[in-house]
């Protein structure tokens, strides 16, 4: 074994004497490896453990020593909590700080971060890793979206961070408001927190005239722990910061090279709150090979999917983000504004699903043609609805909840 799986194995096994110190892991199997390839014998972590054990279950350390704390940015059920020593912030920080330097970030580099502070983890704990570059950020929250682009004007803003929703809203309310794309010092944009495709990202590109890059995390581990590097062919992850794992979500059986399967974390040098094989439940695989950026660090495709979001409706199985590529790429940017919402209501043969949208202009020709597409692509009939921008409520929230389960 070389020295840097040994240290990796080293921080494993601490990891795994703090985690037996909590209440959090007090039933579950946990001992100490010899190898690496042991960490498949040790059991799993789920969202419902970590709420089962809220406020301070999975904490491993006395409460004196914790200097922050954060929670995920779901909204249904008890938050799940994520806490850091100053030895934690620092060591994620330094960890994460790889992401925006491969970014291109630098301390000339001027960044807004157009995300929620608060309790939710991205935005803070990514704002610590870029000013510990050096690096110029001005956390503006959420705002309404004029304030945003002065803030880019008066601050020769060059990078911004939002969810990819969040950056077509912005370009619609530009070219609605005829706004100056030229006042932009804009070169860049760091789109998280959606499960989006290549095409939209493509479409986001063209139409702000910048360059995107997917970032992955999340808060139970940390956020930001996988980037993509300029070749853009998968994310790379910060591998002696955490352990990633694709397992097979119904047998639990770690998967080959390129199998896609439920991407699992292990952290690594989280004293606080330490996590065993974390399920994540988004899809996707580890990537065969090197990248030809040269960076030796293990690849996990761009996350495909989320389990428990296929769509199960009259007895047919529906991907909903593929029917959303579909419905974008079918009425293209002249006739579709970015926001899709799809309401369902699943065990009741009688109800209609809805897919809410904003149109560009209102022709129920379109909208009549776009159900009967929808329907030769699904085969269920879905009622499509025109709402205005203002329903989806950007100027308050960053990110729009895609699927909504109605009762």
């Amino acid at each position: 074994m070389d020295n840097q799986k040994l240290k990796i194995l080293k921080d494993l096994n601490k990891t795994i004497e703090l985690a037996k110190g909590t209440k959090l892991y007090k039933n579950k199997k946990l001992h100490k490896l010899n190898s690496l390839t042991e960490l498949s014998k040790l059991p799993f972590t789920s969202k419902e453990d970590l709420r089962d054990s809220y406020p301070y279950g999975g904490l491993a350390v006395p409460q004196s020593e914790i200097i922050e704390a954060h929670t995920t940015s779901g909204t249904t059920g008890k938050p799940t909590l994520s806490f850091f020593t100053k030895k934690d912030l620092a060591e994620g920080s330094k960890a994460i700080s790889e992401a925006w330097r491969t970014f291109g970030i630098n301390k000339k580099s001027k960044v807004m971060f157009i995300m929620s502070y608060g309790l939710y983890s991205g935005a803070a704990l990514n704002t610590y890793a870029i000013q510990s570059i050096g690096a110029f950020v001005l956390p503006s929250g959420i705002q309404p979206v004029l304030t945003q682009l002065n803030f880019m004007v008066d601050f020769e803003i060059d990078t911004i961070i939002a969810t990819p929703g969040y950056l077509l809203y912005l370009y619609q309310w530009m070219k609605t408001n005829k706004f100056d794309r030229s006042k932009l010092k804009l070169i860049r944009a760091i789109a998280a927190g959606e499960v989006y495709s290549n095409d939209i990202r493509e479409d986001i590109e063209n139409k702000l005239q910048i360059k995107v890059f997917d970032h992955y995390g999340l808060c139970e581990v940390n956020t930001g722990i996988a980037y993509e590097c300029t070749e853009r062919k998968g994310l790379h992850v910060i591998d002696d910061y955490v352990i990633p794992e694709v397992v097979d979500p119904k047998t639990n059986k770690v998967l080959p090279v390129g199998e896609y399967g439920e991407l699992v974390f292990t952290s690594l040098r989280k004293d606080a709150s330490p996590i065993i094989r974390y399920r994540t439940k988004d899809i996707t695989c580890i990537m065969p090979g090197k990248c030809p950026c040269g960076r030796s660090r293990i690849r996990i495709g761009r996350i495909k999917s989320r389990i428990g979001e296929t769509l199960f409706i009259k007895g047919l199985k529906i991907d909903p983000y593929e029917l959303r590529d579909f419905v974008r790429k079918y009425l293209g940017s002249k006739l579709f504004a970015g926001d899709i919402q799809i309401i369902i209501k699943e065990n009741d043969i009688k109800f209609i699903p809805k897919i809410l949208m904003t149109f560009v202009k209102n022709d129920p020709k379109v909208l009549r043609n776009l159900q009967l597409k929808i329907y030769e692509f699904t085969k269920v009939k879905f009622q499509v609805k025109n709402v205005p921008q203002e329903f989806f409520n950007r100027e308050k929230n960053n990110k729009v909840k895609f699927i909504v389960h109605e009762k």
